[in-house]
């Protein structure tokens, strides 16, 4: 009877340490989300106002960024589209937009309904898009970008 109690009581410890621990996990995760979060909203504020010198600290040196005509460009290259005013925003709109992070990897997704005048063309077309950001010396940095159009 007593090494049945024992047994008991020690199962009911190990669920309640796990229960914690469940606890306490998924605190950490919304913390992490919540991070990416800010690293992403900062972005959004400055990449409609086109500045260049915000994203340049916002944007990992080794940024990959894959626009909705399927082009891939460095953050060199991103940067010039939007000083020389080839890329700007008529309107900046996301919507269905999560987060998920992975230690020390974030990746935002949504659905963008922004109007971006590429060149004097402007497109309003709903595009998927995914943003990757990476903690990198304690900041988030955003290290890809990606947008797919949207099937009508």
């Amino acid at each position: 009877m007593m090494r049945r109690f024992l047994l008991l009581s020690l199962c009911g410890l190990t669920l309640l340490g796990a229960g914690r621990w469940a606890v306490k996990n998924a605190a950490a995760a919304e913390d992490l989300k919540a991070e990416v979060m800010k690293a992403e909203d900062a972005r959004n504020e400055v990449l409609p106002k086109g500045d260049v010198a915000a994203l340049e600290k916002i944007y990992a040196d080794d940024l990959v960024y894959t626009n909705a005509r399927g082009e891939t460009l460095t953050k060199t290259q991103h940067l010039a589209e939007i000083k020389n005013r080839k890329l700007s925003f008529v309107s900046f709109q996301h919507s269905d937009v999560s987060v998920h992070a992975f230690g020390n990897m974030g990746i935002v997704t949504g659905v963008s309904t922004s109007a971006v005048s590429n060149n004097g063309v402007v497109s309003s077309s709903p595009r998927k898009f995914m943003n990757i950001y990476a903690k990198q010396g304690g900041k988030w940095l955003c290290v890809g970008h990606s947008e797919t159009p949207m099937v009508q």
